[in-house]
């Protein structure tokens, strides 16, 4: 029995041996999994993906914001042609055509057309009475054109007739063949031709009806005697190219005239009063011009500094918006006359004169400059306001650009940003805690130092560049300029080739972190 009951102990702690065990184990396995959870690694692990995450999301939030809609793009040489502007006078050889009627124009050629010598360029008729007597004279000719026509076979003009119709069957086929090339001035020419002959073969019908009618011929002569007092032609005394506008000045601005333009003349503004086919003239008033000559002249006075390379003769293309729209003419220096600074230059030429008929005064340029340098877009400039102080205010060290600046006794040596100088300033940066309009600061060293107190500032001109991660300043030296780009002089700039730059100026700032 004995026996039985130790052996039972001995099972009982046994069990409890077991137990005691696997409960240690157990918090064994807890101890070192909370070891494993605490271990320097894993801490750096968790560390560093929270700081990937944060700038991720920085990154989204900027990227969101509008940081994408930064361009950058890296300066290379190039090269650009700038045009120079100037005011110019229109001058031509010209003549002026006025009504002595007032009434209702009919013109029998366009504008720009070639018209030739006493060609019938228009009618001016008074409406009312010059239509009454028209119309009455139409219906009568035709009434005898019509009879004459019946009894053609025996009139004694048989020949004639035949001989006026053949000439307006000619008239109309070689016409026909030069309007097929392209030149349509032509339908002008046909159309007056066939008219005076048929005019010419009316007048015969009706001469020879009259000789056995005085009524009708009594009553044409009095139709034909009241058309002509309401009636005016107007025709072209000299030949040239027609005009359907004038300003007033076409005598007072002429080939002869030309020396005698002043700078006043050429700045004035001149009313340009255009014909109306659809509207009555009034008596008096211009109805026309007739340009005589292809030749044509634009006097301009023009800054000595840009004609003194220029010589009479030399060939120069003149560009102008005429009509919303840019035409351009080559054009050759005919005179110039040097003033204190400025020279009077006139440019002829006979070319291309339809684009400027209607034009008296105009803005034009002239493409006579091409500079080299750093190509920058304009778009890409940017200003910056530096203080401006003598040169010799500034020393050099290793440590860079400094100046003493003396503040209630003390002299202070500070550290300045030198962005540009020349012979006798330098150009340095605010910085509002170190240097800024209103402190002292040393001219010179030693006994010889003058205080020179910051009054000036200077705006100069420059970029954005992207070089490193954070938006800079960099000035340029600027060689010149047209609407679209801007050439730097590389040796005097603090931009240099091959730098990146940000394109889009406006939408960046000195010191924005470039992603």
């Amino acid at each position: 029995m004995a026996g039985r009951k130790k052996k039972r102990v001995v099972k009982r702690r046994g069990s409890e041996n077991v137990k005691n065990f696997v409960v240690h184990e157990i918090q064994e396995d807890g101890r070192r999994t909370a070891n494993r959870k605490r271990s320097p690694i894993g801490v750096l692990t968790v560390v560093l993906f929270a700081i990937i995450m944060m700038y991720m999301v920085k990154y989204t939030i900027d990227f969101a914001a509008g940081s994408s809609n930064i361009t950058i793009d890296s300066v290379d040489y190039g090269t650009i042609d700038i045009p120079n502007s100037f005011e110019g006078l229109v001058v031509r050889d010209e003549y002026v055509v006025k009504a002595t009627k007032s009434g209702q124009p009919s013109f029998n050629y366009a504008e720009g057309d070639k018209v030739k010598k006493n060609a019938s360029v228009c009618t001016v008729s008074e409406s009312e009475s010059a239509s009454t007597a028209q119309e009455r004279l139409r219906v009568l000719d035709e009434s005898i054109i019509e009879t004459q026509k019946n009894k053609i076979d025996i009139s004694k003009y048989k020949d004639e007739i035949t001989g006026i119709e053949n000439s307006i069957a000619s008239s109309i086929a070689s016409a026909q063949s030069r309007i097929a090339m392209g030149n349509y001035n032509d339908v002008y020419t046909m159309r007056s031709a066939v008219q005076t002959q048929m005019d010419l073969r009316t007048d015969i019908w009706i001469e020879e009806n009259s000789e056995s009618s005085d009524t009708m011929a009594s009553q044409r002569r009095s139709y034909q005697t009241q058309l002509a007092n309401s009636l005016e032609t107007l025709t072209a005394p000299e030949s040239g190219i027609l005009v359907l506008s004038s300003d007033g000045c076409e005598d007072k601005f002429t080939p002869d005239t030309l020396e005698t333009i002043t700078k006043n003349d050429i700045q004035s503004s001149y009313d340009i009063e255009y014909t109306s086919k659809t509207m009555a003239v009034e008596a008096g008033s211009t109805v026309f011009k007739i340009v005589r000559d292809n030749n044509w002249y634009v006097c301009s006075y023009i800054d000595s500094s840009v004609a003194s390379d220029w010589q009479v003769g030399d060939t120069k293309t003149i560009r102008a918006v005429v009509d919303k729209s840019e035409v351009s003419v080559e054009a050759s220096i005919h005179s110039m006359t040097p003033g204190d600074n400025e020279t009077y230059v006139v440019f002829r030429t006979n070319k291309n004169i339809q684009d400027f008929l209607n034009v008296r005064t105009l803005e034009f340029y002239i493409s006579d400059s091409t500079y080299q340098g750093l190509k920058i877009p304009n778009t890409a400039i940017v200003e910056k306001t530096f203080l401006k102080i003598p040169i010799g205010c500034v020393a050099e060290s290793l440590s860079g650009s400094t100046v003493v600046r003396r503040s209630n006794g003390r002299d202070e040596l500070v550290s300045v940003t030198v962005e540009s100088s020349d012979e006798q300033y330098a150009y340095i940066r605010q910085d509002f805690d170190v240097l800024k309009i209103g402190d002292v600061i040393l001219n010179g060293t030693g006994e010889n130092a003058a205080e020179y107190t910051i009054s000036e500032v200077s705006t100069q001109v420059g970029v954005l560049t992207a070089n490193g991660a954070y938006a800079q300043f960099a000035s340029i030296s600027v060689l010149g300029q047209n609407s679209q780009y801007t050439i730097a002089d590389s040796a005097t700039s603090s931009l240099k080739a091959y730098d990146k730059i940000i394109v889009n100026a406006a939408d960046a700032s000195e010191g924005d972190e470039i992603y």
